[in-house]
């Protein structure tokens, strides 16, 4: 009998053990098939343009001449359409020419900590100081670009560049190693035009881009806030 006992007590502390070992292995892989609660989640592009995007076109006064053109012109309408990445963006030396500075230094977009800036107009618009000291704008090429310069490395680089149907209006940094540009180029699926944000990562080359898909509005813009913001220059 007490053998009988003994071995009773035996088998019930290995049917025990046997039980806790296979609810630790049960434990064990439902905690590694979970995600830890501290992980990294990485959020894709906003759906819509941010309000720091937002405020920096409002300062430049970008709103209110698009309103005072387009009543209803509401930045909630730029959807996020596409996002890619540029392998390598075109690089020249950059080599100014004497009067560049004196000509294009005002229209410069210096990123905050002034390392670098955004040339918007010198591949399009010839502009030279007369005698008089007024500045004349010569329209050239009829295609657009838009070069990142780095003055102390002495290299150029090529953001964007668009044919004779599209148009770039402004640009602004929203920090050093990030810009948005906002222009219109064609609307490939209805032959019209559209007004584009672009908003450009340059640690990374990404682009992403924003679109009010709106051809009575990009009509209206469409180079007309490039003269405003030129209206220093005399244009022929």
């Amino acid at each position: 009998m007490m053998k009988y006992t003994i071995y009773s007590a035996f088998l019930a502390t290995l049917i025990i053990a046997v039980s806790a070992c296979n609810d630790n292995a049960d434990k064990k892989a439902n905690t590694e098939a979970e995600p830890e609660s501290d992980s990294v989640v990485v959020n894709g592009p906003d759906s819509t343009l941010t309000e720091e995007t937002i405020q920096r076109f409002q300062t430049a006064g970008f709103t209110d001449y698009a309103k005072s053109k387009i009543p209803n012109f509401d930045w909630s309408k730029f959807k996020y359409k596409s996002s890619y990445e540029q392998d390598s963006l075109l690089t020249s030396n950059f080599k100014p020419a004497k009067n560049y500075y004196a000509s294009y230094g005002p229209f410069l977009k210096y990123s905050p900590d002034s390392s670098r800036f955004i040339d918007l107009d010198s591949y399009n618009i010839d502009i030279r100081k007369d005698r008089n000291g007024k500045l004349i704008g010569t329209a050239g090429d009829p295609d657009t670009e838009v070069s990142l310069v780095d003055p102390k490395s002495g290299k150029s680089k090529r953001l964007l560049f668009m044919g004779p149907g599209g148009s770039v209006e402004d640009a602004f940094w929203t920090n050093n190693n990030e810009l948005v540009i906002i222009g219109t180029q064609e609307n490939e699926e209805n032959g019209g035009k559209k007004v584009t944000v672009w908003k450009i990562d340059l640690q990374d080359n990404m682009y992403d881009l924003y679109e009010l898909d709106d051809q009575s509005a990009a009509a209206k813009l469409a180079g007309q806030w490039r003269k405003e913001r030129l209206k220093g220059v005399v244009l022929k």
